[in-house]
């Protein structure tokens, strides 16, 4: 069968991509020699550690096994009046625009100072680290969708930091997944950083700051998945989602790295 030169020419288009990704990884265990020492304590490991995490490291990271079918947070439980997960102070008098919410590990000491190396001292390598323990996530969750999709940072805080780290995660996620990335959401004006804000504050700030552009209409009707590094509020990621609807699309599901419990002895409001 005769080859013509649009398949020859998109064939060289691949062969480049594969020979750019094999020298990026080259030069990553150049820069950041995985498998020598942990990513978090810098304290030195074995070659067969999971994501170039020591052990004692590992212990302290809570990986999320039972949790809120909707809103992804673990639970626990002091009273046997809260037994269910339908009774999730996430939830109780929440509207979600999402589908579900999942995370892979609980907000601790250990998993904070993994995504603050990650977010604010330019370890950007720690993204594919996030993006593996994502896809086994996903595996376990047998979640897939049409699409990937980040959460965007402002033009001028992406500037300030150099990298949009929801972007990054999404796109080592998609190299492993082969499921495509869709650049899609944009920030229509600069908000305030939320770290300080209460529920109610984040939910204001938002509100009204994103933009679809699917020009293509890529969107209709697909299932898509949209990439945050940690779930707090869902103030951010539920603007979007309501967003995300009026395109329409299909089904989405949030996954991020992180995500905060809710102690059941503490009322909503002041656990938030």
């Amino acid at each position: 069968m005769k080859i013509t030169n649009k398949e020859k020419i998109t064939d060289n288009i691949k062969d480049k991509k594969s020979i750019l990704k094999y020298i990026k990884d080259i030069l990553l265990d150049f820069i950041y020699p995985k498998n020598i020492s942990c990513i978090i304590c810098d304290n030195p490991i074995k070659l067969t550690n999971s994501y170039s995490i020591c052990k004692d490291c590992f212990k302290e990271l809570h990986f999320l096994k039972d949790a809120c079918l909707k809103c992804g947070r673990p639970l626990v439980n002091h009273n046997l009046e809260y037994e269910n997960i339908k009774d999730c102070p996430s939830c109780k008098r929440r509207t979600f625009y999402f589908d579900r919410a999942i995370s892979c590990i609980e907000y601790n000491k250990t998993s904070k100072k993994m995504i603050l190396d990650f977010k604010y001292r330019n370890k950007t390598y720690f993204c594919k680290y996030v993006a593996q323990i994502m896809s086994e996530k996903m595996e376990l969750e047998n979640l897939t969708a049409d699409y990937l999709l980040c959460v965007p940072l402002h033009k001028k805080r992406l500037r300030k930091r150099g990298f949009n780290q929801a972007q990054k995660i999404a796109e080592d996620l998609s190299e492993i997944t082969g499921i495509p990335t869709l650049n899609c959401i944009f920030r229509k004006r600069n908000t305030k950083r939320l770290y300080n804000l209460n529920k109610k504050e984040r939910e204001q700030e938002v509100k009204n700051s994103f933009v679809i552009k699917d020009n293509d209409n890529l969107l209709k009707n697909k299932n898509v998945i949209l990439i945050d590094d940690i779930f707090t509020t869902a103030a951010t990621t539920n603007e979007i989602s309501k967003e995300l609807r009026l395109v329409p699309v299909n089904k989405i599901t949030v996954l991020t790295l992180l995500t905060r419990g809710y102690d059941m002895y503490l009322p909503y409001e002041e656990n938030d």
